[in-house]
């Protein structure tokens, strides 16, 4: 009888370890961030670039979510961790603003993008850097 109780409270023990492991990847973090206009953080532009995004970003494993103000965007290319830019997925949310997501393979380091803006004469694609405070 001590031993099926032991056993029993060790199964209960090892499912609940395990049930966290799996829950805690599913939450989203919210990170800080800014943009770091042509990878320079010293650039005049950051503080202008930077007033287009909404609120922190959400980064669940390797998915990062960023939202910018407004609807003047084409597309936004972001490094997925090797090297590779890939366009992110966009849609417009309730507040009208632009919503991005994409995967990197190692959302903890700073991400180079290529954002498209059209904006009458500066409509061009502008290179990015998310930088995490």
């Amino acid at each position: 009888m001590n031993l099926s109780i032991k056993k029993s409270f060790s199964m209960m023990m090892l499912v609940f370890v395990l049930v966290l492991a799996f829950a805690v990847p599913a939450f989203a973090a919210s990170k800080s961030y800014e943009f770091y206009y042509n990878g320079s953080a010293t650039s005049p532009y950051n503080s202008h670039v930077s007033g287009f995004i909404v609120g922190s970003a959400d980064v669940t494993g390797t998915t990062v979510t960023v939202t910018l103000t407004g609807n003047t965007y084409g597309d936004l290319k972001a490094d997925n961790g090797s090297g590779t830019f890939v366009t992110a997925s966009k849609s417009i949310n309730s507040s009208g603003n632009s919503v991005f997501t994409f995967t990197n393979s190692d959302p903890t380091e700073d991400i180079d993008t290529q954002l498209y803006v059209n904006a009458g004469p500066h409509s061009q694609t502008y290179n990015l850097t998310i930088h995490w405070k």
